[in-house]
């Protein structure tokens, strides 16, 4: 049995990516399933100058130390002009800085699967394209990608219509098969 973060990268309340990640995990059998939500770890944006004279948030610490705890993630996040959201990439940049100088990464070898939907029929996919360049930097081990446009088309009534609940459910389990 493995142990599965799933990641939360959006800060909003309301969040579809959030909705899409829950029912990714749904689909989970056999394996310890938690969830991460950025917005229960704020942290002030990172500067060098901030680290220096207040050192790292104990937020990043906590999300460092859960991290090691995980053999893998699955990581929901929404676009925003293109790009990650300002607070997820900050968590990263926090995290990453809490590394050793052999081991900086937070997701070493870790495999991860990236989510993301949108209201507009890109569903996200150049954040997740940009996610999927940057990740290996972070020592993430890509396995697989999963982009669902026109959320709201699909989603309806707390349902995901039938074609697009088979394409995420193909996509969950060849994450799972790949562990």
């Amino acid at each position: 049995m493995k142990k599965i973060l799933t990641i939360s990268a959006s800060n909003s309340a309301n969040s579809i990516n959030r909705t899409l990640l829950e029912l990714a995990s749904s689909k989970i059998e056999g394996h310890n399933v938690a969830m991460l939500d950025i917005r229960d770890y704020p942290m002030p944006f990172f500067s060098l100058d901030k680290e220096e004279s207040e050192g790292h948030p104990e937020a990043a610490k906590k999300i460092r130390a859960l991290f090691s705890e995980y053999d893998a993630f699955i990581i929901a996040s929404p676009e925003h002009n293109g790009g990650m959201p300002a607070e997820f990439k900050n968590l990263i940049d926090w995290v990453s800085r809490l590394g050793d100088l052999q081991n900086p990464m937070f997701a070493t070898k870790k495999p991860v699967l990236l989510l993301s939907t949108s209201p507009g029929p890109n569903g996200g996919a150049t954040n997740l394209q940009t996610l999927t360049q940057l990740m290996p930097w972070w020592g993430a081990d890509i396995k697989g990608s999963y982009s669902l446009g026109s959320f709201y088309y699909h989603f309806v009534d707390g349902v995901l219509n039938t074609e697009k609940e088979k394409e995420l459910t193909n996509s969950v389990t060849e994450f799972i098969d790949s562990l």
